[in-house]
């Protein structure tokens, strides 16, 4: 363990033994406590598959075993999951698919052990599973965490294998330090996860294979807090730097001119492939009455902005929107709306800028005891020109996305029988104000729903039916499916066994090509005791176009039975 390591868990450690000093909690009350307690559940579950007319996209017959419980130890809450799921696929082996994780929690004290995932901010730390240990306590007002683990599986390297490729051991550590209540709070947060070089050391005296990924270093900085200034007024802000190395095999400089890297210098490989980006959020909200709230949110992420510590950013991007909500009558009526402006290419190194106007509308009447009506708008445009090439409109983009959404809806409900009628119309268009690409992005989609639902509370019985209707169409093709569907449900035995059939039947016709596809399914369940769920499903779906049409018929099976014990 690195010497920045322990800095950090010797700093959190104290942390922890201040704020428990300020927040002691009585113990003398373990004697009334149960000793030992566990429950959950434990379901084995086996899957069987056959197709024809196309590949196969499962394995023929699968099987598993998953559970979940929690264990209690004087008070002390462990909850922890396992899955164990094996493929055999025409005699072949597949490594099964093997986690376990277990967070015990003591009053303010979480303890987290195997796989997990947490959340520090959304810049840093942010829900990305690593197999570890982590811990979380919240004594009194403070706000502390800290994680060490695996980020990645271990992997070999063969240098006999030609498309062999090294992937580093990932690990890392993150910590998080605050102070405050749900609505008045700051917290710091760092991640700092890079890749594992000993693979690179066994090749110094070896070429490096074109193409070969290099080991990554990343250390990010998060600041995170929510202060109510007032019971109406409301502000947030997320910010972070992260600090990225794409290759720590590089030497170093003989000197660094820039001051933010300078100063993570002794934390991570800082050498010419090492930069750093921003990224932040911020918002403003103001609560006039309970059903009436104004607010204003600026959001900003520099191009090439990551974390080791999240999945997915999507940067080089900038944007403001306003957002307003509205109750009217007594809450019988509720609007919401947003509209802002977003562009990207915040550093100018694109040969173009994009400028889209965002903005989207939602509101609901409730007309009375049974009639309510649900509409919705959306707007998304985006204008982009090439400004370093003049005078060439084949480069320029602009195009509105337009979706507009209807739903009237009738429900009635007595001791005897319940109706329900909704009907869904949507209408979405892609405009492309460019003439010279226009024919080929035009795009216009109409959907229609009629959905009627009818149960009978006594008899236990539930009966649904529906007709759909979908129109895509541009200058290349067009794509119509009309359809119609009957669902039937019921329970018996004093509801200790359920039954569902559902099916659905849809013309479909793309272009010149015409098919049908009849898709059925039965769903069962049999609790034939408390403890004990049998289940079993079925489905078949016959897809039937003609010989010499584009797209395939085939007819597939899919079924699978479980048993869940529960305890």
């Amino acid at each position: 363990m690195n010497t920045h390591m322990k800095t950090m868990i010797a700093t959190l450690l104290l942390l922890l033994t201040i704020a428990h000093a300020l927040q002691a909690q009585e113990l003398s009350d373990l004697k009334s406590l149960k000793p030992f307690d566990i429950n959950g559940s434990i379901g084995l579950n086996s899957s069987f598959y056959s197709v024809s007319g196309i590949p196969e996209r499962h394995a023929p017959f699968a099987y598993g075993i998953n559970a979940n419980a929690t264990l209690t130890v004087y008070g002390i809450s462990m909850p922890f999951s396992l899955t164990w799921y094996n493929n055999n696929k025409k005699g072949s082996f597949s490594q099964p698919f093997n986690q376990f994780g277990i967070s015990p929690t003591y009053k303010w004290l979480t303890l987290h052990l195997g796989y997990r995932n947490l959340s520090f901010s959304e810049f840093t730390l942010n829900g990305y599973t690593f197999l570890g240990a982590g811990l979380e306590a919240r004594p009194g007002k403070f706000r502390l965490g800290a994680v060490y683990g695996k980020f990645n599986q271990n992997s070999t390297y063969d240098l006999a294998m030609a498309d062999s490729m090294p992937k580093m051991t990932r690990t890392g550590w993150a910590a998080k330090v605050g102070y405050g209540t749900e609505n008045r709070f700051i917290d710091f947060s760092v991640v700092r996860i890079g890749d594992n070089t000993d693979a690179f050391d066994s090749l110094a005296a070896k070429p490096l294979k074109p193409g070969m990924p290099m080991p990554e270093q990343n250390i990010a900085f998060g600041l995170t807090s929510r202060f109510a200034f007032t019971p109406q007024l409301m502000f947030t802000f997320d910010g972070s730097y992260s600090f990225y190395t794409k290759n720590r095999l590089e030497l170093p400089p003989d000197s660094i001119s820039d001051g933010w890297l300078r100063l993570v210098k002794g934390l991570i490989t800082v050498n010419g492939t090492t930069s750093y980006f921003r990224a932040f959020k911020t918002s403003l909200s103001y609560r006039f009455t309970p059903s009436i709230v104004t607010g204003i949110e600026y959001r900003r992420i520099d191009p090439g902005f990551r974390s080791m510590g999240s999945y997915f950013f999507n940067n080089d991007v900038q944007h403001i929107t306003f957002n307003q909500t509205v109750g009217l009558m007594n809450g019988k009526v509720n609007l919401n709306g947003s509209l802002g402006i977003q562009n990207d290419n915040l550093d100018g190194s694109k040969a173009n800028t994009a400028h889209r106007v965002i903005g989207s509308f939602s509101g609901n009447y409730t007309i009375n005891e049974n009639w309510a009506l649900d509409a919705s708008f959306n707007n998304y445009s985006t204008n982009q020109r090439a400004y370093k090439t003049a005078g060439s409109d084949s480069l320029l983009i602009f195009q509105v996305n337009r979706t507009f959404m209807l739903m009237p809806r009738f429900t009635k409900a007595t001791p005897t029988a319940s109706h329900m009628v909704m009907l869904n119309l949507n209408y979405t268009t892609l405009d492309d104000r460019n003439k010279t690409t226009s024919d080929m992005v035009d795009t216009d989609t109409y959907m229609a729903m009629l959905l009627y639902n009818f149960g009978l509370p006594v008899l236990r019985l539930n009966i649904s039916a529906g007709a759909n209707y979908t129109s895509m169409t541009n200058k290349n093709f067009k794509n119509v499916m009309v359809g119609g569907n009957l669902n039937l449900s019921k329970t018996f035995l004093s509801d200790k066994l359920s039954l569902n059939w559902s099916n659905n039947i849809m013309s479909n016709k793309i272009n010149d090509d015409s098919g049908l596809i009849i898709n059925s399914a039965l769903n069962g369940a049999y609790r034939f005791h408390p403890k004990h769920l049998l289940s079993l499903n079925f489905s078949l779906i016959n897809n039937r176009f003609a010989n010499e049409a584009a797209v395939p018929s085939y007819d597939e099976i899919r079924g699978d039975i479980s048993y869940v014990f529960t305890f």
